[in-house]
């Protein structure tokens, strides 16, 4: 068989083959490209290539006739066509096991992050069902209990009174009724408010009920008809005669002996409020100074037990009256008391 030659359709390279290629399926050396061998010019249909009888096939571009005959013979078209394939299978498996490791890299990766942001969703609804839970079984208010006792009243502090004769400076601190009484500390224990004749008896008293160790008598003289509850007194220093309050000081230098006692009728300086009477109890401001040598003074805050009526005129049934005497002693002017303590009024 002769050679012939012809063109590359794609790319133009002359390509110069034996007429035993013409319609086979061949690569151009130089574009790669898959062509189809034209037949020979001229000449007449060729057989097939299984029924052609076997040489030597030649395919090259622009080669001399010596170099194609000491060139080795090229591979038969099915040759070339299988071992293309075969290439092309070996590309797509490692690429396809390339992606195949990216793909499982990513499930992995996303399977990380969705447990991570996951656990804490699901801790938090397990937090809100075990809390709707324990509500469904709590049991229902009761529509009838009693009412929670009211808290205990707050202490009041106790703070030091400034002792002055001067009434317009007099301040009642916002502390428990505490002061100084015949040169030692006085934090009355016994706070009370009684009716003796046609006064009130306004007690504070330190120590035993029986004999205090210290003790200190106000007697208020209201108008006929009127109480005392609810009302204010301003007394100065010069304020004398009747209506004004008289003062005892009574105290004990050794417990053993009786106590002595002062009364004050005018020359002190004091501040009162009596408030209104609840359960047996009336609330009160005071400020109270002496003209002793001590310079005795007590102020502050008290609430004082009383068995008088309250403002709608019922009286406690349970008063809250510390012990002691029914009467805190007898008025000034009662005969009995003056034998006793030798004082005047």
């Amino acid at each position: 068989m002769a050679d012939f030659r012809f063109s590359c359709p794609q790319c133009g390279q002359e390509i110069e083959c034996d007429e035993l290629w013409s319609g086979h399926q061949i690569q151009c050396p130089t574009c790669q490209g898959e062509i189809t061998v034209p037949p020979k010019p001229d000449a007449p249909p060729h057989a097939s290539f299984a029924s052609a009888a076997p040489r030597e096939s030649r395919l090259s571009i622009g080669q001399s006739r010596a170099q194609r005959s000491s060139a080795p013979p090229p591979p038969p078209p099915q040759e070339v066509l299988l071992q293309r394939q075969l290439k092309q299978a070996k590309t797509g498996r490692q690429g396809s096991g390339a992606m195949k490791w990216v793909g499982v890299g990513a499930v992995v990766i996303a399977l990380g992050v969705g447990g991570y942001f996951g656990y804490g969703y699901y801790n938090e609804w397990q937090a809100k069902r075990a809390e709707a839970a324990k509500q469904a079984s709590a049991p229902p208010p009761a529509t009838n209990a009693a009412p929670a006792a009211p808290a205990p009243p707050k202490e009041l502090p106790v703070l030091p009174a400034v002792w002055t004769l001067e009434v317009e400076k007099a301040s009642i601190p916002d502390g428990k009724a505490n002061g100084m009484f015949a040169g030692t500390n006085f934090v009355p224990e016994i706070a009370r408010l009684a009716k003796v004749s046609t006064a009130y008896a306004l007690q504070f008293a330190q120590g035993p009920a029986a004999s205090p160790d210290q003790e200190l008598l106000i007697y208020l003289y209201p108008d006929a008809g009127e109480g005392v509850t609810g009302r204010t007194w301003t007394v100065s220093k010069e304020m004398k005669g009747k209506g004004v309050p008289q003062v005892m000081k009574l105290w004990k230098t050794d417990p053993r002996y009786r106590a002595q006692q002062k009364t004050y009728s005018t020359g002190y300086a004091m501040k009162l409020e009596l408030g209104q009477i609840t359960n047996g109890v009336v609330p009160g401001k005071i400020f109270l100074a002496l003209p002793d040598t001590e310079q005795s003074v007590i102020a502050g805050e008290f609430k004082a037990a009383t068995t008088l009526a309250d403002a709608n005129g019922a009286t406690a049934a349970n008063p809250v009256v510390a012990p002691g005497p029914a009467n805190p002693r007898a008025a000034p002017g009662n005969p009995a008391f003056q034998r006793r303590y030798g004082g005047k009024r």
